[in-house]
């Protein structure tokens, strides 16, 4: 590639996505900066002589964590490089990550090219990928690093078992092993779709290049061979995963079933992000932008090759099944299909979509011919796809400076952000971890002081013992010890397979005792050498030897093809010759130059087109202003309710959207809750939503502190057996973990009632519609009835009357039903405004059906009745009259009681 003007305009263009990587610190995204920490505590282990290590001893206050057992290491291990070479935390991070934007780009420029796209085509597939709105979430806003690198590796899997396929090579089959090995990795969930998408684009290639069965036999000789690569770390991640928490990750907020997406989010816009709005909206999009150039694309159908037509057809349909596993209808596969439920976001999928799309836009440009317009052509896409996520490559907020980071800022970002050992939900703490949280260990003072905590338990000894340290190593520490009787000793780590116990050189049983599951040993009396270490286990260093044999035997033959002449390094046989012009290539090098000096001197130091910034007692969109504060740390600001008129029915699902806004800054976690209720007595619970955060941002985070609001977004399903009726929304919210730990409001009381009540509506069923409405007063008309056509003597009668408001009513009215015997006298009534005027006449929508409840006291005496009904004031007593001046109507309908 290194002969193509294509590959180094693509560079150009790539420079765009890595502007905010030259600002001072990093953005405050969801999991950015404890990715950074996972590299710093990489490289801790790595200057203690630990290249691999399973347990991460300075995590959880210094009590450890089984990170790098369970969680692909690459990322760590490549931030921990650049450490090593005498760069700062930050730095090597932002390095890192700049490498891996022009990775994930070159990747697919390269896929492009092998299908025969010409250099522009190919170049504009790479920015296509570069700037999928997805990634550059990724990148500033979501923060999963470990998924970028993953989704930048894809390509190059993908492009070297194409190459193999095509080409056949002992080293090419090798380079596809490796590629394997390390997206396996680098990060488990993207792995594992990946993996899917992969074989898919196997069985692409299978019906296009029609490679040989030896081929096809070597190519799943290469995925077994990356998996054997990567075996160290995938077997042991995969079989160990009952001996830790990691069933909470199905459980709350992370259950899949509620993250489907709608296809109006999946093809939207990426919206512009305000800067007043502590927790931006989740972009998760495919872009509109991006989905209009793959479709127009198609536009070049008859420009294409075979091949390059298959290509269309089969990203169009990977496209297709990926947009369908992040919706609701594919919930039956992520139910049954191994592990996928882990992946825990169905949008995940968007990563991976991403490439499909950019082979389509890539495509797109096969179909202009003649120089002058490929150039111009190429130059539009460049344009429509930057600016169409530009606004994810402002972000804002209070970035975190960690060039100088230690071990004890390691810890206190853990302790203020509110997870347990850099992760979500302490997900991978021993089973034998009960305690609902981890409040702290002694260990602590020592990270504060710089210093190598020890891990014995001193307090554990008895009366009359002495302990001297030996040695300390973060994963191994010698004792002398002198006991005067027999103890059992408790050391600060969690009990976890690979911890040993020795004493005087010989291991001793060990076991997890307490709700912290803190390893403990029996030392008998007497002065001894007691040694505390993570030895490992025999069938993990088996598969490290196996792995690192595999590793050491490939890249030898590697080297050994290489000095036997194999020298085609980067070409590629199967892709035509350059087709740049002169022209074209001065003219899209100006057009790069052009729009970078545009953006770095012009655009980002004096215009807002990208940053806007609303008043933040005052957010866009928030309907209703309320402004109640709960314990002088958070004001509730307004809401917005998804239905304007307040009518719902059962099985529909409703949007409350919460503005909240800190008073001051806090040091507790709290949770947020939405009770649906009865608005009747006994006002009963009958639906709720609950966020482990308000707007899922912990309240210690640092826009809960700033000039910021945020919010908080709550989705309803109403139950479809729930009853009719008039249904109130409560909001509080109470310490996280402890719903009993509540926080009153600034009148006292433990919630605050929305002033919006809600009608579950009951629909009306086609038998009660009245052959012609009944007008009264010319505001209402009744449209239809339910009665019961037969009734024992003494049984209440239930009605449903069906009414529709014509134009807006100043007052509830009261409506009344009356009973009449075969004489005309009334014989039984009901009068009240409907739902006890918690939702009387003066809230109904104009045009809708609202469905009211009337219960009677049944009549004594068999015989038939009828009903006479009507509306008036209270208290004037003023009816709605008739259009002949009657103050009633007397159905025709009879009840037979008998």
């Amino acid at each position: 590639m290194r002969h193509e003007w294509g590959f180094w305009l693509l560079l150009a263009g790539s420079a765009l996505a890595g502007g905010p990587l030259l600002w001072p610190g990093f953005p405050p995204s969801h999991d950015g900066v404890l990715h950074v920490y996972r590299v710093l505590e990489m490289d801790r282990m790595w200057r203690a002589g630990v290249l691999y290590p399973r347990w991460a001893p300075d995590l959880v206050f210094g009590l450890g964590y089984p990170l790098f057992h369970f969680l692909g290491p690459l990322f760590p291990w490549l931030g921990t490089i650049a450490m090593q070479m005498g760069l700062d935390l930050e730095t090597s991070v932002k390095i890192v990550l700049a490498a891996l934007i022009v990775l994930g780009g070159a990747g697919v420029y390269r896929l492009a090219r092998r299908w025969g796209i010409h250099e522009l085509g190919a170049m504009v597939a790479g920015l296509t990928y570069v700037y999928a709105p997805f990634r550059i979430r990724e990148l500033y806003w979501q923060g999963d690093f470990p998924q970028y690198l993953a989704l930048s590796l894809l390509p190059w899997t993908m492009e070297a078992f194409h190459g193999y396929l095509q080409e056949g090579g002992w080293v090419r089959r090798w380079g596809a092993g490796v590629a394997y090995g390390l997206l396996l990795l680098s990060h488990n969930i993207t792995a594992m779709l990946g993996t899917a998408a992969l074989l898919g684009y196997g069985v692409l290639l299978g019906i296009t290049e029609r490679p040989p069965r030896q081929r096809v036999m070597g190519a799943l000789w290469a995925l077994t061979l990356g998996f054997g690569l990567s075996a160290f770390f995938v077997i042991p991640a995969l079989r160990d995963r009952s001996i830790v928490h990691l069933d909470r990750l199905l459980q709350g907020h992370f259950d899949f079933r509620k993250h489907f997406l709608g296809l109006d989010r999946l093809l939207s816009f990426v919206p512009l992000q305000d800067q007043s709005l502590g927790n931006p909206q989740e972009v998760l999009t495919l872009g509109t932008h991006q989905v209009l150039l793959a479709a127009a694309a198609f536009l070049s159908w008859g420009g294409w090759t075979g091949r390059q037509r298959a290509l269309a057809v089969g990203a169009g349909l990977g496209t297709l099944g990926m947009i369908f596993m992040m919706t609701a209808p594919s919930r039956f596969l992520w139910e049954h299909l191994p592990l996928l439920s882990y992946a825990e976001f169905p949008w995940r999928w968007l990563g991976v979509a991403g490439l499909p799309i950019a082979a389509m836009v890539g495509l797109g440009l096969q179909g202009f011919q003649r120089p002058g317009w490929r150039a111009v052509g190429a130059a539009l896409a460049s344009l429509a796809l930057t600016l169409g996520t530009a606004p994810l490559l402002y972000p804002f907020g209070k970035f975190t400076m960690l060039r100088q980071a230690t071990l004890a800022d390691l810890q206190a970002f853990d302790r203020a952000a509110g997870l347990t050992g850099l992760t979500s939900v302490g997900e991978l703490l021993p089973r034998t971890v009960t305690a609902p949280s981890i409040p702290g260990s002694p260990l602590e003072e020592a990270y504060r002081q710089g210093e190598e905590p020890l891990r014995l338990d001193l307090a554990s000894l008895p009366s009359g013992s002495e302990a001297l340290p030996l040695s300390r190593h973060p994963l191994d520490q010698r004792f002398e010890v002198r006991l005067p009787q027999e103890a059992v000793v408790r050391f600060w780590v969690f009990a976890f397979p690979g911890w040993q116990v020795q004493v005087d050189g010989r291991p001793v049983r060990t076991w997890a005792a307490g709700e912290l599951g803190l390893l403990h040993a029996e030392v008998p009396p007497g002065t001894h050498e007691v040694r505390l270490c993570f030895c490992g286990q025999w069938d993990w260093r088996l598969l490290e030897l196996f792995s690192l044999g595999l590793w050491l035997a490939g890249g030898a033959r590697w080297l050994a093809e290489r000095a036997r002449g194999w020298r085609r390094g980067m070409r590629l046989p199967s892709v035509p010759a350059p087709v740049l012009t002169w022209g074209e290539r001065v003219g899209l090098g100006a057009f790069w130059a052009l729009i970078l000096g545009f953006k770095f001197f012009y655009m980002d130091p004096h215009t807002t087109w990208f940053r806007p910034r609303s008043d933040p007692d005052s957010p866009p969109g928030m309907a209703v202003r309320v402004d109640v504060d709960f314990g002088d740390r958070i004001r509730l600001l307004g809401y917005t309710v998804s239905t304007p008129n307040g009518v719902v029915r059962p099985g529909e699902t409703l949007t409350l959207s919460l503005w909240w806004r800190a008073l001051q800054a806090m040091q507790v976690q709290y949770s947020v809750y939405v009770h649906g209720l009865e608005a009747l007595p006994p006002n009963r619970l009958r639906f709720q939503s609950d966020h482990m955060h308000p707007g899922e941002m912990p309240t210690t985070a640092p826009p809960w502190r700033e000039e910021r609001y945020i919010r908080d977004v709550h989705r309803l399903r109403l139950p479809e057996d729930l009853p009719p009726g008039p249904y109130q929304i409560k909001v509080g919210l109470y310490e996280r973990g402890k719903p009993q730990a509540v926080l009153l409001t600034d009148r006292g009381e433990n919630g605050y009632f929305l002033p919006s009540i809600l009608l579950v509506n009951r629909p009306m069923p086609r038998e009660a519609r009245l052959p012609q409405p009944i007008l009264f007063g010319g505001s209402l008309e009744l449209v239809g009835i339910e009665l019961p056509a037969v009734v024992a003597p003494g049984a209440s009668w239930s009605l449903w009357l069906y009414w529709r408001a014509l134009s807006p009513m100043p007052t509830s009215y009261v409506l009344f039903v009356h009973c009449l015997d075969a004489q005309g006298q009334v014989c039984g009534q009901s009068d009240g405004p409907p739902y006890g005027g918690i939702w009387g006449t003066d809230r109904w929508p104009v045009g809708e059906i609202i469905a009211v409840p009337v219960t009677l006291g049944g009549a004594q005496e068999p015989g038939r009745y009828r009903l006479r009904i009507g509306w008036y004031t209270w208290p004037s007593m003023e009816h709605l009259r008739l259009p002949g001046g009657e103050p009633s109507v007397t159905l025709p309908q009879e009840i037979l009681v008998r």
